[in-house]
């Protein structure tokens, strides 16, 4: 099973909710734990929150598949995905941010992949 849904937003902080609401809605469906939620969301908000407004809209695809929920995030300037792949050197930057929410990182062109992996509750 695979579901994708894809939005493309103003980049203007006030739509940042759009996509919290859908992520909202993939959470309830995959069973996330708040905290998961809340994690997804802060990783997401790191990454919208440097995008420049005047550079046009901003996509977010978030795709469900088994056991996981993979979120990408672009087109992104150069200026902000060199920031993303940077390593951590003991300073709170957005890498560090983004690997301490979400399972893996990845920068892929001009997006990011961001992946968060479902615990399966066995009952």
């Amino acid at each position: 099973m695979s579901d994708e849904i894809t939005l493309t937003l103003p980049r203007e902080p006030n739509f940042h909710r759009v996509a919290h609401l859908v992520l909202g809605g993939l959470a309830v469906r995959l069973d996330l734990t708040v905290e998961s939620l809340e994690d997804l969301q802060i990783a997401l908000d790191s990454i919208l929150d440097r995008t420049e407004a005047k550079a046009g809209d901003v996509t977010v695809r978030m795709r469900v598949s088994e056991g996981e929920l993979e979120t990408l995030v672009g087109p992104l300037t150069r200026r902000l995905l060199d920031e993303i792949e940077r390593e951590p050197d003991g300073e709170l930057g957005i890498r560090r941010v983004l690997e301490s929410t979400v399972d893996d990182v990845h920068v892929d062109g001009e997006w990011v992949r961001l992946t968060k992996k479902v615990a399966v509750v066995r009952g």
